[in-house]
């Protein structure tokens, strides 16, 4: 079952944060590439490291589905 905003840990808050962050209007695409790029290239914040490597695959994808909710 898919957790809305308020039930995420705080992990995965933070990691929906920093996606959303980088998300640019209506292209969700854009900004996974762009945060795909940036764990290539070690070039995030290593508080959202160490939040993905905390959260299992069921969490990710729930921050994945919150952050595609609106399309």
């Amino acid at each position: 079952m898919d957790k809305t905003r308020n039930e995420m840990n705080g992990n995965q808050r933070m990691l929906l944060s920093y996606l959303e962050a980088l998300v640019p209007k209506d292209d969700v695409l854009m900004g996974i590439a762009e945060f795909q790029s940036r764990l290539g290239n070690h070039n995030v914040p290593k508080e959202v490291y160490i939040a993905l490597g905390t959260l299992n695959n069921a969490e990710v994808n729930n921050v994945l589905h919150e952050l595609t909710r609106q399309f």
